[in-house]
């Protein structure tokens, strides 16, 4: 293997080494135990890893997955990392394949700041490859997720990445770099030099979630796993980059005009527990709007015929995401994409439907007149006081007026599945049995439930024997005309 001669440290006027913000993040990553994880951590975990492979098992078939699964079958390779559907590829492309997966249907778990936000489960399919490739146990997979999303978001709540104009995958660099190190069992050293080498190339624009929408929002955190599994591999073979990237002259600190100072020693690593779970096949700020109409749906009898309007009081992050704010509004709706980021058309198909799932996301039900003519009666504004609650909470305000003139209200100010009400267990599973049905047997995807559950006692590759045998909709649609 080529040596590259390591970058010397930096000093201080004293003689100390001064360390980098990097080199203090991959001392953190390195001493990550599992005896580091909580109570509450080693709990949700499962439960959150569920999730994600639910999500991963739903997007399969999807049109655009498929040309990714090309790609990975073009360039991939043929091993050494069991693939998700069937197959092998490199640990780059496996990595790839497996986020872009888990991110596709965009039903994945996400952390809450004031004014920034992350997929957390966006650091899904690289932990999965790397554990796998490593041959790690089910436990080290487990710490490595809790790293990936406590670094993260440590990084989202500490900085202000989205506000410049960056998109929130960028954080991705730090995470995955940390996370991947520790599973590939790199010193310090290597880790930091990885995580220096993705943060430099790895920005991406919040351009990206400006409408109109297109399919990158779901494939953008893809390409950062390309970036961070391709540097994680080159700092292991001695390559070196600039430690420096957040402080140093024209660094992210430059970029953002701010210091980035986290104190890694008194971090836990409890970033999974801190993450919200999505109750409905939506954008994370829609959440709450959309559980308050399905309540007040529960509770009153309405004929969408006789909807006058629907107002819609929300959280400015929620506004300025999905209700005509900051990142603007698509005019008109009319993929995917588009749909599961416009509150007006959430708020329409969830009085219509009652829910909001991928069944609400099919071209033919997007296309339906009935939710076209509805949600161009729906309206949004911010609420301050809405604003101020949140991401401790997340208020919402549903009004519905009627021909007759009745006006039917309803109030929340959060719903299952953020930090302050968990899912369980069983709520993830009903989830889980939702997203996959039709998609795997049923003893198969008792099996997976069941190795998730044991995690603390299996390997990896016991996992993933299990998840390589799932078949694309497509392949057992061709078996059923044998």
């Amino acid at each position: 293997m080529a040596n590259v001669t390591q970058a010397p440290p930096t000093s201080r006027s004293n003689g100390a080494v001064a360390l980098t913000e990097v080199q203090k993040l991959a001392k953190y990553a390195a001493r990550a135990s599992f005896d580091d994880l909580s109570a509450e951590s080693r709990k949700q975990l499962p439960i959150h890893i569920l999730d994600s492979l639910a999500c991963c098992i739903s997007a399969l078939g999807a049109v655009p997955v498929n040309a990714c699964r090309e790609q990975v079958a073009d360039f991939g390779g043929t091993g050494p990392c069991a693939l998700i559907g069937g197959g092998q590829a490199n640990p780059i492309y496996a990595g790839f394949w497996h986020t872009a997966l888990v991110r596709y249907v965009d039903f994945m778990d996400n952390f809450l700041a004031p004014t920034e936000t992350c997929h957390t489960a966006d650091n899904f399919g690289v932990v999965l490859t790397l554990a796998d490739y490593a041959k790690r146990s089910g436990r080290d997979f487990m710490l490595g997720i809790a790293l990936a999303y406590t670094v993260q978001s440590r990084f989202v709540d500490h900085a202000n990445f989205m506000t410049r104009g960056f998109d929130h995958t960028t954080q991705l660099a730090f995470s995955l770099g940390a996370a991947g190190g520790r599973l590939l069992g790199l010193p310090e050293d290597k880790i930091a030099n990885a995580i220096a080498m993705a943060a430099t190339n790895g920005a991406s624009f919040a351009v990206v979630r400006a409408k109109p929408l297109s399919q990158w929002k779901g494939f953008a955190s893809s390409e950062s796993a390309l970036n961070s599994l391709n540097t994680l591999f080159l700092a292991r073979r001695g390559m070196h980059g600039p430690l420096q990237v957040i402080e140093g002259t024209n660094g992210i600190d430059n970029l953002l005009h701010m210091q980035i100072h986290i104190d890694w020693d008194k971090q836990g690593y409890d970033g999974v527990p801190e993450s919200t779970i999505k109750l409905y096949n939506a954008m994370i700020h829609t959440q709450s709007a959309i559980y308050c109409m399905v309540e007040l749906i529960k509770q009153n009898s309405i004929d969408p015929s006789k909807v006058v309007s629907i107002e819609a009081d929300v959280t400015r992050m929620t506004y300025d995401f999905s209700g005509g704010g900051l990142y603007g509004i698509d005019k008109s709706i009319t993929t995917k994409e588009q749909a599961d980021h416009n509150l007006f058309y959430l708020l329409a198909v969830a009085l219509l439907d009652h829910d909001v799932t991928p069944a609400q996301f099919t071209p033919e039900r997007i296309a339906r007149p009935d939710v076209q003519q509805l949600l161009k009666k729906v309206s949004a504004r911010p609420n301050e006081q809405y604003t101020e609650e949140y991401p401790r909470k997340m208020p919402a305000k549903i009004t519905v007026r009627l021909q007759d003139g009745t006006t039917i209200e309803n109030e929340v100010e959060d719903y299952p599945g953020m930090p302050s009400r968990p899912f369980t267990w069983d709520q993830v599973v009903s989830k889980f049995d939702a997203l996959v049905k039709g998609r795997l047997e049923s003893s198969l995807a008792d099996e997976i439930k069941d190795a998730v559950r044991s995690l603390e006692s299996i390997q990896v590759t016991d996992l993933m024997a299990l998840l390589t045998r799932i078949k694309t909709p497509t392949l057992l649609a061709q078996e059923a005309l044998l």
